[in-house]
């Protein structure tokens, strides 16, 4: 399975993304972590402008499958603002995947994307203004079982 946190910077997706990874691996699972901010460092993708934000995010759903291929759970975190590149992925039949839609209103100046696409169906969303990291790790595991 693969699970996917998206939502704008600064809303929680590494944060819950790792608690959910830890999760995961306590219960025995194997589990792949993919963060977009590793990921750029990895890749040397530092581009912030839409063509390279959709490159890394690109990377980042093909290096999914194939981690998908060998461990029970693939986790990624990413702003991901592209919702035709998040939908593709969720629209391959042989792979099971799952959206959590993280939003705040904690965001930094400057740091938003401007042109973000929030997901409007088949996703979990949190606002994690109003949920703290344990009421969401446990809306999140409820979700994805």
């Amino acid at each position: 399975m693969i699970i996917t946190f998206t939502g704008q910077p600064n809303s929680g997706k590494t944060t819950l993304s790792q608690q959910l990874t830890e999760y995961l691996k306590l219960k025995g699972h194997t589990v792949n972590w993919i963060d977009g901010d590793n990921l750029r460092e990895m890749v040397k993708n530092f581009d912030y402008s839409e063509r390279g934000r959709k490159r890394n995010i690109e990377t980042a759903y093909s290096i999914a499958k194939l981690y998908n291929r060998t461990t029970n759970y693939v986790v990624v975190s990413l702003v991901s603002p592209f919702k035709d590149l998040r939908e593709n992925l969720k629209s391959d039949a042989s792979i099971i995947t799952k959206e959590i839609y993280l939003h705040s209103s904690r965001f930094r100046e400057g740091k938003m994307v401007s042109y973000y696409e929030p997901p409007t169906n088949n996703c979990l969303t949190i606002d994690t203004d109003k949920s703290n990291i344990p009421e969401s790790l446990k809306l999140i595991i409820d979700y994805i079982s």
